[in-house]
């Protein structure tokens, strides 16, 4: 198990309610918040710590695609299920969602951009739920 050093290790959370979520912005993932012309960026691994569902989610504005792998090891190094795939249209929002129970250490977000200039991405951000 990770040693916990700070509030952010822990993923708190956002609400009391029936379901405990933390939100992670681009910044907490290791996420550029743009995309070089036909390229692609992929963020550090994700640690799960418990929560067993997650949304992510990005408006790019360009095509491309945001593909999510989830790993068995916190360090992402086996890789568990396949990978889950949102195809991006210029400007709307898309979603990957996982909600099926995998059981899973770390997960990384990949946003490609087809396009042939940079793409900006906007509300982008990941939702972790237990």
């Amino acid at each position: 198990m990770p040693e916990v050093i700070s509030h952010q290790d822990t993923h708190e959370f956002v609400d009391c309610g029936p379901k405990l979520q933390k939100f992670l912005t681009p910044a907490n993932i290791g996420l550029s918040t743009s995309v070089a012309a036909a390229g692609a960026n992929t963020s550090a691994p994700i640690l799960s710590n418990g929560y067993s569902a997650f949304a992510v989610g990005v408006t790019s504005s360009q095509a491309g695609t945001v593909t999510v792998q989830r790993y068995l090891d916190q360090g992402g190094t086996i890789p568990q299920g396949a990978v889950l795939t949102a195809t991006l249209t210029a400007a709307t929002a898309a979603v990957v969602n996982a909600t099926d129970g995998v059981p899973f250490g770390a997960f990384t977000v990949k946003v490609s951009n087809s396009g042939t200039v940079t793409a900006a991405l906007t509300n982008a951000g990941v939702l972790l739920q237990a």
